[in-house]
């Protein structure tokens, strides 16, 4: 007589306690690279919103352009808390409007932000000509710089400068504050 029966495998499994180490190196990993996922997500911001302006710039020196129409960006300090920017051109009789199709872009209020362009009034102006050059291009204003406050490893790049030139050239660059 052959005996049929068969020893089942022991089911094989993790312990409570292998579980539990993973889970507690998982947490570990997590708990030291928290500081550095917020600085990178930061970085990332700061960079998106100030390319967002260097866009809105290319994209008011090209209207100009293709339009043969003076065109500008205007920014207006908003209720004192954050900069808002609109592309306007100029009419026959010499008064700007809003550019149509062209939405108003804002600097959050999580950056700061300096805008050192020449003033029609109150409001800094970028202006660029038919031939896409900066019409109110001075030396010591030609400069947008947006700061992120919570980017503050010493000697870290926690400033993005825009940055106008005469013939019409918009140049993007990374600096430490000082």
């Amino acid at each position: 007589m052959t005996n049929t029966s068969r020893q089942r495998p022991a089911v094989r499994g993790f312990t409570l306690i292998e579980v539990l180490v993973v889970v507690g190196i998982l947490g570990i990993f997590m708990v030291v690279s928290y500081p550095s996922i917020i600085n990178t997500m930061a970085v990332r911001n700061l960079d998106n919103t100030t390319r967002q302006v260097q866009t809105f710039m290319h994209q008011t020196k090209l209207q100009a352009v293709s339009t043969k129409i003076v065109h500008r960006v205007r920014f207006t300090w908003v209720d004192g808390s954050y900069w808002a920017y609109d592309m306007e051109r100029l009419q026959p009789d010499g008064t700007w409007i809003k550019a149509l199709g062209a939405p108003r872009k804002t600097i959050s209020n999580l950056f700061t932000a300096a805008i050192d362009l020449p003033l029609d009034g109150a409001d800094p102006v970028a202006v660029f000509s038919p031939v896409g050059a900066v019409a109110n291009f001075a030396v010591d204003q030609n400069t947008v710089v947006v700061r992120s406050p919570k980017l503050t490893r010493p000697g870290q790049m926690d400033e993005r400068v825009i940055s106008l030139f005469m013939g019409g050239s918009i140049q993007y660059a990374k600096r430490a504050s000082s």
